[in-house]
């Protein structure tokens, strides 16, 4: 009897292992990495606009934060970014959220496509060097009350133009 159970476990074990040419691991070429930059990659922005929901909103650095709305047009290389803010927030802190939130844009599109530059203390990076940004932050429930915006501006391709305040 205990020969009869050795003899099927060694069965199983070989229909388990197989006897056909492995295909999961192709061992006649080595795997080599692509290092230079690739042309016509599409960002993917749905995963980019997750990242800055998980990121940004429901978050003890960015406590005044409701909702980050963009909408990119390629066709003229514009990005619209609507943010909007606790209607307690200061202009101060819509500042510092909108910079944030552009910054954090462009070094997620710098991951996916490393041709952009990251952002630095002095540029908003690579991706805006290409694209225009028009920018609104406002308080919530504050869309048709344009008076109470805290930002509206547009910051041209390529300008490090510093986020200001509507006066």
């Amino acid at each position: 009897m205990r020969r009869k159970i050795t003899i099927v476990c060694a069965l199983a074990v070989m229909l388990v292992s197989g006897c056909t040419k492995s295909t999961i691991v192709n061992s006649e070429q080595p795997a080599e990495p692509v290092f230079e930059t690739q042309e016509g990659i599409v960002l993917d922005w749905t995963q980019i606009g997750e990242d800055l929901d998980e990121n940004f909103l429901d978050n003890e650095e960015y406590p005044m934060a409701v909702s980050i709305n963009y909408f990119v047009r390629p066709e003229d290389n514009t990005l619209d970014l609507t943010l909007m803010v606790k209607d307690i927030a200061t202009a101060e802190e819509a500042v510092e959220f909108a910079d944030a939130v552009i910054r954090y844009i462009n070094d997620e599109a710098a991951t996916q496509d490393f041709s952009y530059e990251r952002s630095t203390p002095n540029s908003y990076g690579g991706f805006f060097k290409e694209y225009s940004i028009n920018l609104i932050v406002m308080p919530d429930g504050a869309m048709e009350t344009k008076e109470s915006w805290l930002v509206d501006m547009k910051i041209p391709a390529g300008s490090e133009e510093r986020i200001v305040p509507v006066t």
